[in-house]
């Protein structure tokens, strides 16, 4: 009698043990299941934010010209070109259309501090095409490619593509800002007509 109750408190024990065993390792599963939901859930809203606002490596700023940008840097013709350097020199200025691999070596030289200076760069503020307030002075510290351009302009449509290979190539590392003269008496719905395809919203 002695001996059958040991047994079946040896088999309770043991039971016992497989129980807390068997729901440890349940607790477990069941913990990997929902950090495993929350990390597939968070993914997903990851996905969505970025598909809803896609880095747009090959546009960049366009802005209207409301303070004179044409006077202030002397463009009697257009495109005008000037390049900008980190501490807010100008370091070429070009008038006509040009090319991607033309201008690469003075921007090379404006990212490496090497490039003459052909004088400061005169300070504007204008309002962009993503509704933000560009004034040239607080983008010290960036090299600037400005253009100064307009619709109805051949050349400034020539130009665009290789503007965009330079954005591409460079990404962050080069601030490209293209103010619109009014050249053919153009609004704003015109700009974004005709160079929609480059421009930063």
């Amino acid at each position: 009698m002695a001996r059958k109750r040991a047994e079946e408190k040896q088999e309770k024990s043991t039971f016992s043990k497989s129980s807390f065993k068997y729901g440890v390792i349940g607790i477990i599963f069941i913990l990997i299941i929902v950090v495993g939901g929350i990390y597939a859930l968070t993914s997903i809203e990851d996905n969505k934010s970025s598909d809803s606002n896609p880095k747009q490596i090959d546009k960049w700023l366009f802005a209207m010209d409301n303070d004179n940008v044409q006077a202030m840097y002397g463009a009697s013709g257009i495109p005008t070109l000037a390049i900008i350097d980190k501490e807010g020199n100008v370091v070429f200025y070009h008038q006509g259309a040009t090319t991607k691999d033309s201008l690469m070596p003075y921007i090379t030289s404006a990212m490496e501090g090497t490039a003459e200076s052909l004088g400061e760069a005169p300070d504007f503020t204008v309002n962009t095409f993503n509704n933000e307030e560009f004034t040239l002075s607080e983008h010290r510290g960036e090299v600037i490619l400005l253009d100064i351009m307009g619709v109805g302009c051949p050349p400034c449509e020539y130009q665009m593509p290789e503007l965009q290979k330079i954005k591409k190539e460079l990404g962050d590392d080069i601030t490209i800002l293209s103010v619109d003269v009014y050249f053919s008496g153009e609004t704003v719905q015109d700009v974004l007509k005709t160079y929609g395809e480059y421009i930063l919203r």
